[in-house]
């Protein structure tokens, strides 16, 4: 991708990688691109950075909740 996306764009990302981790897929697609993610933490990395980029857009803190981990099942 060269240089930086549009503030649009940051926002379709955000939401399908929200929406991606969610539901557990590891595949979004936006704007004909599609990324696939290893893993929960990269998805996680990825959100805060594009968190990020809107906040340095929009000239506002990063308000947005980090994702946090969330052990279903097993043991304590």
């Amino acid at each position: 991708m060269q240089g930086m996306a549009s503030l649009q764009t940051l926002r379709d990302r955000r939401d399908a990688l929200e929406d991606a981790i969610s539901s557990g897929v590891l595949s979004i697609s936006v704007d004909g691109q599609t990324t696939t993610f290893a893993s929960i933490a990269e998805r996680v990395a990825v959100l805060n950075r594009i968190n990020s980029e809107i906040a340095a857009c929009t000239g506002q803190a990063n308000k947005r909740p980090v994702v946090a981990t969330i052990n279903i099942g097993g043991g304590v």
